[in-house]
């Protein structure tokens, strides 16, 4: 989807940004005062670490299998009902053309 921006458009420099406006449309920019440091960056990426590790509670391999089964069981008996719902439809539908 494309917002398309008509003119004339002025920019204004805030002290928290950059502010647009043209014609009723106002669009704040990033702030200045929120950069993304590496710094940042890395402390994002150690507390994510920490959280998987010692947070996170994954399964056991035994209901990891079951859920995986489940889930094809499941897969084959929906695609197995949608089939022969098309195959109703299409035979209803034959029947109807050849009227």
């Amino acid at each position: 989807m494309w917002v398309r921006i008509l003119l004339p458009l002025q920019i204004r420099w805030l002290r928290t940004g950059v502010l647009l406006t043209g014609r009723g449309f106002r669009f704040q920019l990033s702030p200045v005062n929120n950069k993304i440091t590496m710094a940042k960056i890395g402390t994002y990426v150690k507390e994510s670490w920490k959280e998987l590790t010692t947070k996170v509670t994954w399964p056991t391999w035994d209901k990891l299998q079951s859920s995986a089964i489940l889930v094809m069981v499941t897969t084959l008996i929906l695609s197995v009902i949608i089939w022969l719902i098309d195959l109703i439809i299409r035979t209803i539908m034959m029947g109807i053309y050849q009227l």
